[in-house]
């Protein structure tokens, strides 16, 4: 009810840019449209990342018309799945989808083997993984890497625009091949 109320105000102002970005602060939700393409398949739909105070992102993905594909929880070791369709309900694809969302949200970043120099951080995983973060000029995460064994397995580029807002962000696998693009989801688009 109080999220309702708040949006109602928030369009009485009539201020769409307002709008989206009190909601993206209190709420810590950011919409994506988004395209995951695997082995020459693609399934395109809207993403919503939450992240929330405990160290912890919701993932919420939908197809444009509004059925419900994967709703979970992830963490930086973990997840916990809400709801997944039948095609996706497979461990080692919602293994996957943690560590790729773990990756491309910073929440190895909150790890504790890490070791951080100047414009980079690395982030020792269990089972002899890795996540690497190189930082810009702004301090804004431009580059990410999880390695396994010494070996690049994905790689994510962030794409900022001229207001230092994430404009999108593309993962892209070097083991297997699968890459996610991400862009940011206008909820009003500028007049």
């Amino acid at each position: 009810m109080r999220r309702f109320l708040l949006i109602s105000i928030l369009l009485m102002t009539n201020s769409p840019a307002l709008f989206a970005r009190d909601m993206q602060e209190m709420f810590g939700e950011v919409f994506f449209n988004a395209v995951v393409e695997v082995s020459g398949r693609t399934v395109s739909g809207v993403m919503v990342i939450k992240k929330d105070e405990a160290n912890k992102c919701r993932i919420l993905f939908t197809t444009v018309a509004g059925p419900k594909l994967m709703d979970m929880y992830i963490s930086q070791n973990d997840y916990k799945i809400l709801y997944v369709i039948k095609k996706l309900k497979r461990r080692i694809i919602l293994r996957q989808f943690q560590q790729d969302f773990a990756l491309i949200s910073g929440l190895y970043l909150f790890g504790d083997n890490k070791n951080c120099e100047n414009d980079s951080c690395t982030v020792i995983l269990p089972k002899k993984k890795s996540a690497h973060y190189s930082f810009d000029a702004q301090n804004r995460i431009c580059k990410a890497e999880y390695r396994g064994k010494g070996k690049l397995l994905a790689e994510v580029v962030y794409i900022y625009n001229n207001n230092d807002e994430i404009e999108s962000i593309s993962l892209r696998h070097h083991n297997f091949n699968m890459k996610i693009t991400l862009s940011v989801r206008k909820l009003f688009p500028d007049v």
